[in-house]
């Protein structure tokens, strides 16, 4: 339901007419990417690891935004590079070779990494003139990325899988409108679905990963 709603928004955007202005840019991000990580080790029912990462990760994307009304405009962003959004490792001692009767066992460290690309945001922002060209701003946006997850297992075979990465994002921010275009500057949060990947061994990892974005955001009127 929410993809519906946003998708006729978004279009409708597009097609408005008389009043619509457009506007390109580009978003300089400062992120904390925050990841709750949980292994199924050896999928033997008692070993479990859990573990939080943060990493903070600064980068650019581009937009392009029309203002469909005084208060409300919608746009699209798009991030034209690659970046990590999750990397993490935890030690093991691997139950295969007791299981096959061969000892000793094999110890090392279990690794993972999620890279994300081609991250598109789609979004509405209802807004509110409070002085002469400034505005407060609400934005509600839907996330499509790519994602690559790359799994290191001791125990068992080096897994990649490539899976699409949806979320949703919420914030708030401050534009000034200005001669050649607009200022923003926004703080955002979105929460990602679960990415989830499952080595040969059935050793399953899953990752949930929300970010906290603060975002400068530069734009031509035309």
């Amino acid at each position: 339901m929410k993809k519906l709603v946003l998708s006729i928004l978004f279009l409708l955007g597009l097609v408005t007419n008389s009043y619509a202005t457009g506007s390109v840019g580009f978003t300089i991000s400062n992120a904390d990417v925050n990841s709750s990580v949980k292994d199924d080790i050896d999928s033997n029912g008692t070993t479990d690891t859990t573990k939080n990462i943060s990493n903070e990760v600064t980068f650019a994307s581009i937009f392009f935004e029309k203002a469909v009304s005084d208060n409300m405009s919608v746009g699209i962003d798009f991030i034209p590079f690659e970046a990590e959004f999750e990397s993490r490792s935890t030690t093991q001692a691997s139950t295969k070779a007791k299981a096959a009767g061969k000892a000793p066992q094999t110890s090392g460290t279990n690794k993972g990494t999620a890279d994300v690309s081609k991250h598109l945001t789609f979004y509405i922002q209802p807004q509110k003139e409070i002085n002469n060209g400034l505005k407060v701003f609400g934005t509600l946006g839907l996330v499509r990325a790519d994602v690559e997850s790359l799994v290191q297992s001791v125990s068992s075979t080096n897994k990649t899988v490539e899976q699409s990465l949806d979320g949703m994002k919420l914030g708030l921010g401050l534009k000034k409108e200005t001669g050649f275009g607009f200022v923003k500057l926004e703080y955002s949060e979105t929460d990602y679905d679960d990415v989830s990947v499952t080595t040969e061994n059935n050793t399953k990892v899953t990752a949930d990963i929300d970010t906290e974005i603060l975002a400068l955001s530069v734009a031509k009127s035309f």
